[in-house]
């Protein structure tokens, strides 16, 4: 399996038991949240400057 779909995998699995645990969680978690920005970054010494 690659990385990444083991990281998709992982994520699914977390979010379903997730809202089995608190139905109400992602409803919730969208509330309030307006952000001007999303702000993906890396910092990585191996990589000259």
């Amino acid at each position: 399996m690659k990385p990444f779909e083991r990281l998709l995998l992982e994520n699914k699995a977390w979010a379903e038991e997730k809202h089995l645990q608190e139905p109400e969680f992602f409803e919730r978690m969208s509330q309030d949240q307006k952000p001007d920005f999303l702000w993906i970054g890396c910092a990585d010494s191996r990589v000259p400057a």
